[in-house]
C-alpha cells in the first residue's frame, strides 16, 4: 500500500498525531479547524519538499514549540519506504526519503497528486494550473523531460534578464538561440506525453459517458496548445517578437507558455458546462491520472482531496464519490464533520473514517 501510516509532532496544531491509513479509500472527518489539511499538507511536504499553504515551512511549527517532525511510512509489494522531514526556528527545512533502508527519489516511492479548491478550477482558470498538470505527469514517466525542463528555465531566466536589461541585440540573440534549441526539445516530449494523454482522456470519458447522470461529457475532447504559433519555428518567433518581449521583460514564445483547451460536443467545457459539471470532469481527470501513469511503469498512485464536500452540491457530491470508491488508487479524502459528505461516505465500505 502507498501510504500506511504518517506521524505529526509539533506540527501547525498538533502536538503529535500518529495516523493509520487503509490501502484503499480514507476518509478524515472534523470540524472546522481541526487540522484536516494539516494533514494532507504535511503528507505533500514529505513527498515534495514544499506546503501547498506557505512559502515559510516554519510557519507550520506549533506556536508552543522550536521545531517540528513528521514522518510517513509506505510500502509497495516487497518494498518499504519511509519518508521523515524536519524544520526548526532557527534551523533549515531538511528531509530523507529511503526505500528498503536506501536513499531515493520520491518518483521511486510513489505519485502524488493533491486537489485542493485552486485545482477544481483548472479547466476555466489559470494556464499555470493545466500547464503544471500535465508536466507534473510528464516528470514522473519521463524523468528525463524534467532535466530539459530545468536547462530550459535556466536559460529562460538568462534571456528574461538580458530583456529586462535592455542589452544589445547580439547579447540577446545568444540567449534566444539556447533557447530555441532547448524549447523544441522540451516541446515534443510535452507533445508525445500529451497525445498519450489525449488518448486515454477521450477513451476514458466516452465510458463514464455512457452513465446517464455523466451524459453530459458526451464527446469531450483536449487539445494542446504548443505555446507558440503552430506553423513557424520557434527561433524565427522568439526572433519577431523581440520587440514585444524587449517592452514586457520577459519572453512571450515556448514551451513555457503551453497550454490545453477542454471541450465537450466541440465546444470549449468552460462555456457549457456547469460549475459543478466542471468540476466532476476534474475529478475524473485525476482519477484517470493512475492509468495513464501506469501505462507508461507499474506505479502506485496517491491521490489527496482536500474538503471535497465545500466545493459540490448533494448531487454532484454524489456522483464525484460513487467515482472515487471505484478508484483503483489510494486516495485520502477531508470533510467536514456532520456535512452531507461525512453522510455520503457511509454508503460506501471501501472508506476507512478516521475522526479527528
Amino acid at each position: 500500500m502507498p501510504i500506511s501510516r504518517v506521524y505529526l509532532e509539533n506540527f501547525r496544531l498538533f502536538k503529535k498525531k500518529d495516523l493509520t491509513f487503509s490501502e484503499q479509500k480514507n476518509f478524515i472527518q472534523g470540524l472546522n479547524g481541526s487540522g484536516k489539511t494539516s494533514i494532507l499538507e504535511s503528507i505533500e511536504m514529505l513527498y515534495s519538499g514544499k506546503s501547498f499553504r506557505t512559502s515559510k515551512s516554519k510557519e507550520c511549527i506549533n506556536h508552543k514549540s522550536s521545531s517540528f517532525q513528521i514522518s510517513l511510512k509506505s510500502s509497495y509489494l516487497e518494498n518499504k519506504s519511509v519518508m521523515r522531514g524536519s524544520n526548526k526556528i532557527n534551523g533549515r527545512l531538511s528531509f530523507s526519503r529511503k526505500l528498503n533502508e536506501r536513499r531515493s527519489k520520491k518518483e521511486a516511492i510513489f505519485f502524488l497528486q493533491t486537489v485542493l479548491a485552486k485545482n477544481l478550477r483548472m479547466i476555466e482558470g489559470e494556464p499555470e494550473l493545466r500547464r503544471d498538470h500535465i508536466n507534473n505527469l510528464m516528470f514522473h514517466v519521463k524523468p528525463d523531460s524534467y532535466k530539459k525542463y530545468l536547462d530550459y528555465n535556466k536559460t529562460l531566466k538568462q534571456r528574461n534578464s538580458s530583456l529586462k536589461q535592455k542589452l544589445n541585440r547580439s547579447e540577446i540573440l545568444v540567449w534566444t538561440k539556447q533557447l530555441a534549441a532547448l524549447g523544441v526539445s522540451l516541446s515534443k516530449d510535452q507533445h508525445d506525453f500529451f497525445n498519450k494523454f489525449r488518448d486515454m482522456y477521450i477513451q476514458s470519458l466516452k465510458l463514464f459517458a455512457n452513465d446517464k447522470k455523466l451524459k453530459f461529457l458526451d464527446n469531450a475532447d483536449v487539445r494542446l496548445v504548443k505555446g507558440w504559433e503552430r506553423s513557424r519555428s520557434l527561433l524565427d518567433c522568439l526572433q519577431e517578437s523581440i520587440e514585444k518581449d524587449l517592452a514586457l521583460g520577459y519572453t512571450t514564445q515556448g514551451p513555457h507558455r503551453m497550454d490545453c483547451s477542454y471541450y465537450v460536443n466541440g465546444k470549449k467545457a468552460s462555456s457549457i458546462l456547469s460549475r459543478g459539471q466542471l468540476k466532476i470532469l476534474i475529478l475524473l481527470i485525476f482519477l484517470l491520472n493512475h492509468d495513464l501513469i501506469n501505462s507508461f511503469l507499474d506505479s502506485d498512485t496517491v491521490l489527496l482531496i482536500d474538503d471535497l464536500g465545500s466545493e459540490l452540491d448533494l448531487q454532484n457530491l454524489e456522483l464525484a464519490l460513487n467515482e472515487i470508491s471505484k478508484a483503483p488508487n489510494q486516495i485520502i479524502l477531508t470533510g467536514v464533520q456532520g456535512e452531507d459528505l461525512e453522510k455520503l461516505v457511509s454508503n460506501f465500505s471501501n472508506f476507512k473514517r478516521i475522526n479527528l
